[in-house]
């Protein structure tokens, strides 16, 4: 079957999923909007999950009735990680929490250049030259941005001694952009691409040895599977809060403030809990039996030289309005 006609068919089994829900829970007044909302994190305890449903508590609130979002964890729809930005865009679901849109949204790829952005500063600076080209691209598909959120730095975990740069030779490390995947070829790794539901069963399988995450995201939630973490920050994972453009439109003025006002709201908070979540986990699973390693500046200034010429590489490859981008970008940023 080729690929169009699976994703058809996915889209199928997901649309008769949530309508089969909806039977179950009940039926909304006439006057208001029902949507649903899928997001990629299958763990409802995670700080971004406890963010959404804050969000739609707040939105549905303000609503006064009028809007009601019902949401759908990781691994609950037939709907793969990496197509969410295209769920959204079809209506499939309404909202999306998408963290997994580089093969939808490429230019995005230039906030995720490994060791480009070092600092929380420094990454808030590069988005305001990155929003108007992120939205301009969704916009394309349907999609309207109204927030994101941002991991802490993207860390290296694994079943087997990693410790050292060095370590990473041969190991098959599950990454979450094609970015971070070069970064593992150049030392010697096999990347692979997986969605957080999938992870568990592949550590524990050994299709995978290891993954690139934050304490705070997946670090967390696979520890028991995970017996190593090498902490030399790759990039920030940042996830964008995506509706529908045609849903989105259908609601009132009114009520599409009060939607926009609870994202706004609550991503500050998503990021700033994550933050202080990501010393406190990382000591307590350090205190667990979790070997865990700061990288030496040797390593760090190895990463840097090793990686540095892709990141023109990656802009060339995908054209001008990239190279545009990461011009400004670098330019921002010194290097």
């Amino acid at each position: 079957m080729s690929k169009r006609p699976r994703r058809a068919v996915l889209r199928l089994i997901a649309v008769a999923v949530i309508a089969a829900l909806s039977i179950v829970v009940g039926r909304t007044p006439a006057s208001a909007a029902s949507w649903d909302c899928y997001i990629y994190n299958p763990v409802a305890t995670v700080a971004a999950v406890r963010g959404m449903n804050r969000i739609i508590d707040a939105a549905q609130k303000g609503s006064g009735g009028a809007l009601t979002i019902r949401l759908h964890l990781g691994g609950s729809l037939p709907i793969n990680t990496t197509n969410i930005t295209q769920a959204v865009s079809d209506g499939v679901v309404q909202m999306g929490d998408d963290g997994y849109f580089l093969g939808n949204i490429p230019i995005a790829g230039i906030l995720r250049l490994p060791m480009l952005i070092r600092t929380e500063d420094e990454y808030q600076k590069a988005i305001a030259i990155m929003e108007p080209y992120i939205d301009a691209a969704y916009a394309k598909k349907g999609v309207v941005v109204l927030g994101q959120y941002i991991y802490p730095f993207q860390v290296m975990w694994s079943r087997k001694t990693l410790t050292t740069l060095s370590d990473v030779k041969g190991q098959k490390i599950r990454v979450t952009s094609p970015e971070q995947g070069e970064f593992i070829k150049r030392f010697g790794g096999v990347p692979l691409t997986l969605g957080a539901p999938e992870v568990p069963a592949a550590l524990d399988r050994g299709v995978i040895d290891g993954v690139l995450t934050a304490s705070s995201g997946g670090g967390n939630t696979w520890k028991d599977l995970l017996k190593f973490n090498y902490r030399l920050g790759l990039n920030y994972f940042n996830s964008i809060v995506i509706v529908n453009k045609a849903a989105f439109d259908a609601l009132k003025p009114e009520v599409q403030g009060k939607l926009r006002q609870a994202v706004s709201d609550n991503m500050p908070w998503i990021t700033q809990t994550m933050r202080a979540e990501e010393e406190e986990l990382t000591r307590k699973m350090a205190a667990g039996g979790m070997t865990v390693t700061p990288a030496s500046a040797a390593d760090v200034a190895t990463a840097e030289k090793a990686i540095a010429p892709y990141w023109q590489e990656w802009a060339s490859a995908h054209g001008p309005e990239a190279v545009e981008a990461l011009g400004k970008v670098r330019q921002m940023l010194g290097r």
